[in-house]
């Protein structure tokens, strides 16, 4: 990777790291069992361990919001708009997987690649709960 392209890489996940330190949502939803799991811990998060566990008690908040929006979708259509869902929620979850492994690769060898990872898939995966949310007729 030549400098230019680190550099914007570099520019790209300073935001998200940002973000990711100062977010304080998913706070007395769900909890981790780890060290770190309620937003206010998270605040005082400095070694990179600490901000992983953060980040993955916030992507277990996520994706438990998601499977919950899948379902209540899910129970308000009818068996071929069920399907059609199914469908466009595998190809979801592919292009997320995807996506973030390429997102992380900007970071490859460096310990911040896996937060990257865990940060780009808490934050797609509420972009989706939303998604879900605003198809729900309900």
């Amino acid at each position: 990777m030549t400098m230019f392209n680190q550099l914007c890489a570099l520019t790209r996940l300073v935001p998200m790291l940002i973000l990711m330190l100062s977010t304080t949502s998913g706070a007395g939803t769900q909890e981790n069992s780890s060290t770190f799991a309620s937003a206010n811990d998270c605040k005082g998060a400095t070694t990179t361990s600490a901000m992983r566990a953060c980040e993955n008690a916030r992507y277990e908040v996520a994706q438990h919001e998601l499977n919950a929006a899948y379902q209540s979708l899910s129970q308000h259509l009818d068996s071929g708009q069920r399907q059609k869902l199914r469908v466009a929620q595998n190809a979801w979850i592919r292009f997320r997987d995807a996506d973030t492994a390429f997102e992380s690769s900007l970071a490859q060898g460096g310990t911040l690649a896996p937060m990257i990872r865990i940060g780009s898939l808490t934050e797609m995966t509420r972009a989706r709960v939303s998604e879900l949310k605003k198809a729900n007729p309900q």
